[in-house]
């Protein structure tokens, strides 16, 4: 009795007929081209919004500008020994609110305004707390060092750099 594993019924591996192929379906190059075409119109749709974040460079550039600002303003006024001159530190506020006002006022992402108020303020508490210290003499070389800490912390939050 011969062993028929791999046959139909008991024909003879030699008398099976050849696996022919189907032939193709017409539509099926139709298909791939659509199918590609969809495909290809598809990346560009995903990479343009991808690329529409990236508009908020001007936001980030104005960001670093206020930033460089008010450590300016830090080295500016926070030296110790120097005498205070009011008058000048008043010119110095009113010129950053101005620039916060307008940075405010320029931004076109909605959802950056509070972060740019919040810059603001946080300007406006360190102004005071230099006033405070500079009128009565106590800046430390301690007190600017660790303000441009704090600040530098703040922006990088505000631009969404963990640190």
């Amino acid at each position: 009795m011969p062993l028929h594993v791999l046959t139909r019924g008991t024909e003879p591996a030699q008398d099976r007929e050849p696996n022919t192929p189907r032939p193709m379906n017409r539509n099926t190059p139709k298909n791939f081209i659509v199918r590609n075409v969809f495909l290809c119109a598809a990346a560009i749709l995903i990479t343009s919004c991808g690329t529409a974040t990236f508009t908020k460079t001007g936001s980030d550039a104005t960001i670093e500008s206020l930033r460089n600002f008010e450590l300016a303003f830090i080295d500016e006024f926070a030296v110790p020994g120097k005498k205070f001159n009011a008058a000048a530190f008043n010119a110095k506020v009113n010129e950053g609110n101005a620039k916060f006002q307008q940075a405010i006022a320029d931004e076109k992402f909605t959802a950056r305004r509070p972060v740019l108020v919040d810059l603001k303020g946080q300007f406006d508490a360190d102004a005071a707390h230099l006033r405070s210290k500079a009128s009565r003499g106590k800046i430390t070389p301690a007190l600017a060092t660790e303000m441009k800490k704090d600040v530098n912390k703040i922006y990088d939050h505000a631009l969404g750099r963990q640190t």
